[in-house]
């Protein structure tokens, strides 16, 4: 199911403490369309199977879907916050060294992609608020 963009208005409206008592004020709040970057080593045949080539970029179709599972029983596979706003909070967040730093606001979907989604700006010291839709 494709996502659909999250009314500003409602993210703005939850009712939530925008900064967690445990980490300082950030200097930096971003806020934007929230994607999970998903990384692992693939041999020539995985790019072949799936019709793809080295350093493009593509609107994942029906045909793709099963990659992402192939992708998540890899090893090595590496979740990682994306998207143009989020990726610039991120590289924010690693200059200025102190945790918490920086915030950012988007929506996501409920489900485990989501969960890792939140995990990976934890672990880069990014405070994250998303708007949860259980419909996306």
């Amino acid at each position: 199911q494709a996502s659909r963009p999250c009314n500003l208005l409602q993210l703005l409206a939850l009712p939530f403490p925008l900064f967690s008592e445990a980490m300082s004020t950030p200097a930096i709040l971003g806020m934007g369309n929230p994607l999970l970057d998903i990384s692992a080593v693939v041999t020539q045949e995985t790019f072949d199977k799936y019709g793809l080539q080295p350093g493009n970029a593509i609107l994942a179709e029906e045909k793709h879907m099963p990659l992402y599972a192939e992708l998540a029983a890899k090893p090595d596979v590496k979740y990682i916050a994306g998207g143009a706003t989020q990726n610039s909070i991120r590289v924010a967040q690693w200059m200025l060294q102190e945790p918490g730093m920086t915030a950012y606001m988007g929506c996501i979907g409920d489900d485990d992609f989501g969960k890792k989604l939140q995990d990976a700006c934890k672990e880069d010291g990014v405070q994250a608020w998303y708007m949860i839709d259980k419909s996306t």
